[in-house]
């Protein structure tokens, strides 16, 4: 199967430019909202410290406060960086993509000098027809889940603000990790798709090498090749719910 890794490996702002400046109009529209979530966060805290400090006939020390103020400033600054702190999830694993991606034109190249003449040319013809036909069905697939999975980073990436700001609290802590799973996982999928493109092609290429040399039942080999590219195609279908299920989301 021939995958677009350009595509696949596109930053947000590459995929689609004016999206994604909408995108980021929309995060920074909401980012205010953030600080003030993450005011009244502080504000609760410091009244629940202060309660607890008069309960014991004290007050509140200068390192409660320093303490405090240097967890909040951090919590400030992830939220003026959430657009940014996504875009580098995204290329990490874009990264990782295109490390699996340099090795695949070798792993095609050993795997064609392999299987070039021999016997079984009706069953190796069944194999390879099988094959093309599996590639421009998984094709289309992929055109679909590449959008789908694009459709969610955008969408989390604009209510990033809203969601990192809830980490301060401790009751909503879950939603922000919640959040940082599923924009990884959406990002994970490109890294599934290309693993299980290139594990697809090589079983494919052994079943085309099993009936050149004869070292198996050619017709059973052939039929089965049908079987696994229609389990291919379910798998890449899935791709979606193996990264969330990976990262626990």
């Amino acid at each position: 199967m021939n995958l677009d890794i350009r595509e696949l490996t596109s930053s947000l702002s590459s995929y689609s430019s004016a999206t994604n400046q909408a995108v980021n109009m929309m995060a920074d529209a909401v980012r205010p909202i953030g600080y003030i979530l993450l005011g009244l966060f502080f504000w609760f805290e410091m009244a629940s410290w202060s309660q607890m400090v008069k309960s014991r006939g004290g007050a509140l020390t200068q390192k409660i406060w320093l303490e405090a103020l240097m967890k909040y400033l951090f919590a400030f600054i992830m939220i003026s960086a959430s657009s940014q702190i996504c875009d580098a999830i995204l290329e990490l694993l874009n990264i990782v993509v295109k490390v699996i991606a340099h090795v695949t034109p070798t792993v095609k190249t050993t795997i064609d000098s392999n299987i070039s003449g021999g016997k079984g040319m009706i069953e190796k013809t069944i194999i390879t027809l099988v094959g093309k036909a599996v590639s421009g069905v998984a094709n289309i697939i992929l055109g679909i889940i590449v959008f789908l999975r694009y459709l969610d980073l955008y969408m989390l990436k604009a209510i990033a603000p809203l969601l990192v700001a809830f980490f301060m609290m401790d009751s909503l802590r879950s939603v922000t990790i919640n959040f940082l799973k599923y924009f990884a996982a959406s990002a994970l999928i490109g890294v599934i798709l290309i693993i299980v493109s290139v594990v697809y092609d090589s079983i494919v290429a052994a079943d085309i090498l099993k009936v050149t040399t004869g070292s198996s039942d050619s017709w059973g080999t052939a039929f089965a090749s049908i079987a696994k590219g229609v389990i291919y195609i379910f798998v890449m279908v899935g791709s979606s719910r193996k990264a969330k299920q990976l990262l626990g989301v």
